[in-house]
């Protein structure tokens, strides 16, 4: 499913969204999560969702979805042990108490934060989907 050079695409995209602030409809945790996805693979697992602009419209589309955990299922299939997820592969952590997607980086997932990428420890992940 990844391409060859998938770990230079995902470095290429985290450097690209370093500072790049959290934006509904842009850069939350879905679209990064699933944009990441696509640097990695080339499909594009939110085409048909794409286009929502306010906190409002995203709550509309994960609701239409089954929740944001479902919204990976559909996806990617049946969730693994986030004990089994290694970098590049997408998680679901409990932030604040909200579940949110994110991508793993070793020890460590990363997402969009309101100044640009967030760092969140793995202890964090629920769940995990093989990429």
């Amino acid at each position: 499913m990844r391409r060859a050079d998938w770990q230079l695409r995902l470095a290429e995209f985290a450097k690209k969204r370093v500072s790049m602030p959290f934006e509904w409809g842009r850069n939350d945790c879905c679209l990064f999560t699933v944009d990441a996805v696509l640097a990695m693979t080339g499909v594009d697992y939110a085409a048909r969702f794409r286009g929502y602009s306010t906190a409002l419209a995203a709550a509309r589309v994960v609701e239409q979805q089954g929740g944001i955990r479902q919204l990976a299922v559909d996806a990617w299939g049946a969730p693994v042990s986030p004990l089994l997820a290694g970098v590049g592969d997408v998680v679901l952590v409990i932030n604040e108490s909200r579940e949110l997607l994110a991508v793993c980086n070793g020890t460590t997932a990363i997402g969009p934060g309101p100044d640009g990428l967030a760092v969140m420890d793995m202890s964090a992940a629920i769940a995990a989907w093989k990429i």
